[in-house]
């Protein structure tokens, strides 16, 4: 099995709100939701519960003397709590959700504020996890299961007032019921807390997997890696079985022993009142009255116990929100920084990250104030972890690093990033606007951002664009090359004013013009300022008046550029090595233009989805799944709806009893009954809790498992930001809840079809069905307002999550731009919409679930009503009053398979198109969640490749961007075909139509046969392609080149990739490489992903600039060793020593094919676009 790398807690779950809160933090306990509205909701709610407990002291009269006046009473009583009741909940309902979107941004400022090393090593799923479906679930705990655990409380006193006047022993009896139930369960309550924390862990690890997967859905179709996500995602799915089944076994310990007592003490109460009754000691009126009072407090508890899955699922959700409010936070305060120029200064420093072999070792370097400094070396060198100390990016040790003399760990963090502007190659769009992307969403004046954009001369490529600096970018939105991505973060650093300018490989995805014209724009910060550069290409470093040389991870040369440069050294072996480096200045004009125009055409055809079941025939199969956990779950809760304190079998035998005592008999055989119906149903109760969860979680797993299959297939699917992915899947609790409902109205209109059979009356269970029609009916007249509100919070939701997930995967840019206040404050936006939203979706629920509260009331004056005229004996009253009263969560259900499908239908339509269509219970062939198995990998189909050919192709992005037209090229097995050209050209459009990641029109043949489908007939073995940008997994080296295929070779793909040393240093193919490969530098991202590609032994590697993050002695070895391999590759480059090795080279302008031949042909032409 493949190590995986997910689980990275930031802190440890803590029982305790404030253990650990770092100052300023607000704990996740009562008092976010204290308020005075609050006092007013439970006033409101103990009223009511005052109104009901007096509502069965008026019952107790009516089974002894029924009268008008008494009904009319009892209809006031509880009719009226139940309005009031309704009423405070909505209120409370609001102030939850006011109070979640406040957790919510608490908690992202708690994420946000951690030091960038430890968020960067966390997955981007896990802290969605914790921000979005941890707050929900918080939240859902608050609205239900709070209030009605704060019902119950409230409700008991008066039902002990009551009690205690009817039958004083029960002032004792009480209390010391409720004192004995929590000491039976006390010491297991810890252990749900613990095991449910492990239960959260793994939900959250199963989370990042999944949006990891889909994240890397490109390089996965063109590795067929498929198979090793989905088989991964099915492991960790065994692992959330797993430990819900832990928790499970000690939740049902509770619910047995808790339900005995209850029920234990109410038959208690039964057996003793009719010995009363029987010795004269109490009358039949209060014996009716007291144990009407015991079975709604023990009912209340009862009921609470139902849904002790989900109130132990939200606890557990605070005790990992707490630990992540107190994780560690980066420091603030400290000295300003120094005016003016400023010097850096590296002393004796000594770094390593702490894993494998790498570390900077005795570094001393004086960069002068004003001038710049050239870092230069061999690939992994330690250039960029250099560089990154100096932001602290990384924290370095105390005394090693100096700024304006000061050393930068006593400086205030905000304030050094502000100051020192750092460009890297790890270029990252977040989810907003062009313009929004170069300010960072700070308020930026518009004319200082189109000033930038004019200095690097893209006015006319941002005209071009749809809504030019207004247009939307990243997936759903306007796609953006590599290159163009670099020149958006050359456009941060020029609206920004900094006294010290780091470039990291800052235009190593760029051709020589644009590099020159972006540097010469660059040159305006850097002049006067402090300046560092980074770089392979050794003439972007002309510019620099001093040079460092580093070589693993030591300083081994230092000095003026023009010494070194003529000195024999190592500078000077490099220069020599990098010979073939045009000096751009020489050919581009001053004025002219970077970038190319935006060519647009007709968007692609939407691809074709399986067709979407109906929400009917989808609620079938899901209830049908795994049905030794639903369908048995299912009968359990019907059996014990029967049975139990407001079971109508209890109700029927209490009935009769009471009847046997007003007639003088001895009911011997019916107490009995009695005793059996109430003890066996919380053991009935107990087993649907050790089965029915694992129904629920299976449902959730499977639609993400749907989706990540679908995310994942060889046919693409319309390109959805990951984060917008995950939070639809996140929503999944909408089809189990609703699934549930029909299981809980179906269980209804049962329990009415019994109740009429034992009362022998048609009439009583036309009682019971009255409550869940006139609910439904009450649900029909809301459903368009709740099904457009269900709607909006779960797309609200959605675009939170897409939001959330860009700011993640770019925070290393946000925090070291100092831009963290002004992104966490546009996602307070953005969450500020979704607040709104979910406001409004709880306030018609709540409203809505009122109507079959009010409606069981209603039920229980009519079961008594039917005793005042005489349409049935007293015993079918007790039934009925007794069966309705605890029928309030039927009508609920009834109205809610109404009010609740519209907005559950539109959540399934949405989520089975990122799926790809079809049935979201369905899963893969292979795919087993509860044993952790997945598919096994394909066997690549293999053609030998003799020639490629294309004709008239164009390449035409989801957005309808023209990428290429009218493309003609011919290639040879063994080739090696370059394409040159500018930024925006189309080269990557190009490379990517030929890998069917990007649409196509125009013909493709393979062997002189007509490709009718390149998504499904160019995946390896035939093609595969590495991006500009590739997406690595968590785990190790071999992993990511293996992908669980047995046969592929990791090490000669290793060692071909040039990543033989980087592995060996890192401490071997096994070791990790974190998250998403934070742990390597951009070039080794990109030679891991080579190597991946060279492991499938594809005929044709489509490699897109592969080599721009390599200097350029490995990157003639890189080429060499592909030429030597003798797979035909198609790439992309700018680096003349690549373009001298290529068989052909075919140059682009505007997306059009304009020259094409052998280098020495076309470099006295094209040599301005090569470096």
């Amino acid at each position: 099995m493949t190590v995986t790398e997910i689980q990275t807690p930031t802190a440890p779950a803590t029982t305790s709100a404030t253990d650990g809160l770092p100052a300023g933090r607000v704990p996740v306990d009562w008092r976010r939701v204290r308020r005075p509205l609050t006092y007013v909701c439970f006033s409101m709610s103990l009223l009511g519960a005052v109104a009901a407990s007096l509502g069965s002291m008026v019952a107790g009269r009516l089974a002894e003397d029924p009268t008008q006046a008494l009904l009319v009473l009892l209809a006031l009583c509880v009719v009226g709590g139940a309005v009031i009741d309704t009423v405070a909940k909505t209120v409370w309902a609001t102030i939850c959700d006011r109070a979640e979107g406040q957790l919510r941004s608490d908690l992202l400022d708690a994420a946000m504020a951690q030091p960038l090393a430890e968020l960067s090593e966390q997955a981007v799923g896990e802290v969605l996890d914790r921000i979005d479906d941890d707050t929900w679930e918080v939240g859902q705990l608050m609205r239900w299961g709070v209030w009605q655990a704060a019902r119950t409380f409230l409700a008991s006193g008066p039902l002990w007032v009551v009690a205690s006047l009817t039958w004083w022993p029960a002032a004792f009896l009480f209390p010391l019921t409720a004192a004995v139930t929590y000491l039976v369960v006390r010491r297991l309550l810890p252990q749900v807390a613990q095991k449910k924390v492990l239960e959260e862990a793994a939900w959250t690890d199963h989370a990042a997997s999944t949006e990891e997967g889909v994240a890397a859905r490109d390089d996965l179709r063109t590795s067929l890696g498929q198979a090793h996500v989905l088989r991964r995602n099915a492991h960790l799915a065994s692992v959330v079985h797993r430990t819900l089944d832990a928790v499970l076994a000690v939740e049902v310990r509770i619910t047995r022993r808790s339900g005995g007592l209850l029920h234990g003490a109410l038959a208690a109460v039964g057996v003793v009142g009719v010995a009363l009754v029987l010795a004269g000691d109490l009358t039949t009126a209060r014996l009716v009255t007291l144990f009407l009072v015991t079975t709604m407090f023990v009912g209340g508890v009862d009921m609470l116990a139902r849904h002790l899955p989900d109130l132990q699922e939200g606890f557990g959700a605070v005790l990992r929100l707490r630990g992540m409010l107190a994780s560690p936070a980066e420091p603030t305060g400290g000295l300003p920084v120094p005016d003016g120029p400023l010097d850096v200064e590296f002393r004796h420093l000594d770094f390593s990250y702490g894993t494998g072999t790498f570390a900077l070792r005795d570094v001393d370097l004086l960069l002068t104030a004003g001038h710049t400094c050239a870092l230069v070396g061999r690939t992994g060198s330690g250039k960029s972890t250099l560089a990154s100390l100096l932001s602290r990016a990384v924290e370095p040790p105390r005394g090693t690093v100096f700024l304006g003399g000061v050393d930068v760990l006593d400086l205030d963090l905000q304030a050094l990033r502000s100051a020192v502007g750092v460009v890297t190659q790890r270029t990252e769009v977040l989810a907003g606007t062009l313009a929004d992307n170069i300010t960072l969403f700070d308020d930026v004046p518009r004319s200082i951002v189109e000033a930038a954009v004019a200095e690097l001369g893209l006015t006319d490529w941002v005209a071009g664009l749809p809504d030019g600096l207004d247009t939307v970018l990243g997936p759903g939105g306007t796609s953006l090359s590599a290159g163009e991505e670099q020149l958006v973060a050359f456009a941060r650093l020029l609206v920004r004013d900094v006294s010290v300018v780091v470039l990291d490989e800052a235009t190593a995805r760029m051709d020589p013009v644009t590099e020159a014209r972006v540097v010469r724009a660059a040159d305006r910060l850097i002049s006067g300022r402090t300046g560092i550069l980074v770089a392979h290409r050794l003439s972007t470093t002309e510019r620099a008046e001093q040079v460092a040389v580093l070589e693993s991870g030591r300083v081994v040369q230092q000095g003026p550029r023009s010494r070194l440069a003529a000195e024999d050294g190592r500078f000077r072996e490099l220069l020599e090595a990098a010979a073939h480096e045009a000096v751009v200045e020489e050919h581009h004009h001053v004025d002219s233009s970077i970038g190319s125009v935006r060519r647009s055409t007709t968007p692609p055809a939407p691809p074709e989805l399986a067709p979407t079941p109906s929400l009917a025939r989808q609620v079938l199969h899901t209830i049908s799944i795994q049905p030794q956990w639903g369908l048995l779950g299912a009968a359990l809760f019907l059996l014990a709806s029967l049975t139990g304190a407001f079971g109508a079998v209890t109700g029927w035998v209490w009935g009769l009893i009471v009847t046997d005592l007003q007639a003088g008999e001895q009911p011997g055989l019916l107490l009995v009954a009695l005793v059996g119906s109430l003890v066996v149903g919380p053991f009935l109760l107990a087993q649907a809790f050790r089965t029915y969860p694992h129904w629920w979680v299976e449902v959730r797993l499977r639609v993400r498992a749907a989706v990540l299959h679908g995310q994942t297939s060889q046919r693409r699917l319309l390109r959805t930001p990951p984060g917008e992915v995950v939070a639809r899947t996140m929503d999944a609790d909408r089809l189990a809840r609703y699934t549930d409902r029909w299981v809980d109205f179906v269980n209804g209109l049962l329990v009415a079809l019994m109740t009429a059979l034992i009362a022998q009356t048609w009439v009583a269970g036309a009682v019971l069905l009255t409550v869940m029609v006139a609910s439904a009916l009450a649900s029909t007249l809301g459903r368009r307002v709740a099904g457009r509100s269900a709607a909006a919070a779960s797309t609200a939701r959605a675009t939170f999550g897409q939001s959330l997930v860009s700011a993640l995967e770019s925070v290393r840019t946000v925090k070291l731009a100092a831009a963290t206040p002004q992104v966490h404050r546009h996602l307070r936006e953005v969450d500020g919409g979704r607040v709104d939203a979910a406001v409004r979706e709880h306030r018609v629920q709540a409203l809505l679930d009122g109507v079959p509260v009010v409606m069981v009331q209603c039920g229980v004056v009519a079961a008594w009503g039917g005793l005042l005229v005489g349409q049935w004996e007293l015993a079918t009253a007790l039934l009925v009053a007794n069966a309705v009263s605890g029928f309030d969560w039927f009508g609920r259900v009834a109205g809610s398979v109404v009010t609740e499908a519209p907005g559950t239908r539109a959540w399934m339509n949405a989520t089975s198109e990122l799926a790809g269509g079809g049935d979201l219970m369905d899963l893969p062939p292979g795919m087993d969640l509860v044993e952790g198995t997945g598919p096994e990998p394909p066997a690549p189909h293999r053609d030998p490749l003799r020639t490629l050919s294309v004709r008239g192709l164009d390449a035409v992005h989801d957005d309808g961007t023209l990428g290429v037209q009218g493309v003609d090229l011919d290639v040879q097995a063994g080739e090696l075909v370059l394409l040159l050209g500018q930024v925006g050209s189309g080269k990557s459009s190009l490379l990517g139509a030929l890998a069917g990641l990007v649409g196509s029109t125009g013909e493709i043949r393979w062997n002189d046969r007509r490709v009718d489908d390149p998504q499904t007939t160019l995946r390896p073995g035939r093609v595969a392609h590495v991006a500009q940008v590739p997406r690595v997994l968590s785990g190790t080296f071999t992993g990511n080149v293996a992908l669980d295929h047995g046969d592929r070779s990791v090490m000669p793909a290793l060692e071909a990739a040039r990543m033989g040393r980087d592995v060996s240093e890192a401490g071997g193919p096994d070791a990790l490489v974190g998250h998403r490969g934070v742990r390597l530098s951009g070039g080794q991202v990109q030679r891991l992903a080579l190597a991946r590609a060279l492991a499938t032994e594809a005929d044709v590697l489509l490699a897109d600039d592969v080599s721009s993050a390599l200097d350029a002695a490995t990157e003639i070895e890189l080429w060499q060793a592909l030429r030597s391999r003798g797979t035909a590759v198609v790439g992309a480059t700018s680096k003349a020593a690549a373009l001298a090795q290529a068989d052909r080279v075919v140059v682009l302008d505007s997306g059009r094919v304009v020259d094409e031949g052998p280098w020495h042909e076309l470099s006295a032409r094209w040599a301005h676009l090569a470096g």
